[in-house]
């Protein structure tokens, strides 16, 4: 009975480290006046019509669906990345997605 309890809480706690504390470790929060395009590829993340009616300057626009694709077929970045999203969830997930791709620093800002 021991080892299932104990079982059960090690697996509650691998899932709450790899979900919710990992992602905050890799993703920071950055601020709009510190965003210049020599240091950063911003990618904004939000779909077509957020971003059409709240562009921000210099951003590419890859939609969070879309963003798998991209990075397969045209995506190559240097530079510190900063994602733009509505929320950080969004941002977490496309984190997770560039992270796999390279291994460079990632930041947000949140529209």
């Amino acid at each position: 009975m021991y080892i299932i309890a104990i079982v059960a809480l090690t697996a509650i706690l691998i899932w709450f480290v790899r979900n919710v504390s990992l992602p905050h470790m890799y993703l920071k929060k950055v601020d709009q006046s510190t965003i210049s395009n020599d240091r950063y590829c911003v990618i904004d993340v939000r779909d077509y019509v957020s971003a059409h009616n709240q562009p921000y300057p210099s951003a590419q626009n890859i939609p969070l669906s879309y963003l798998p694709r991209e990075l397969k077929e045209t995506f190559d970045c240097t530079k510190d990345i900063v994602l733009i999203s509505d929320d950080v969830r969004g941002a977490r997930i496309a984190a997770k997605m560039l992270r796999k791709k390279n291994n460079r620093p990632i930041y947000y800002f949140q529209s």
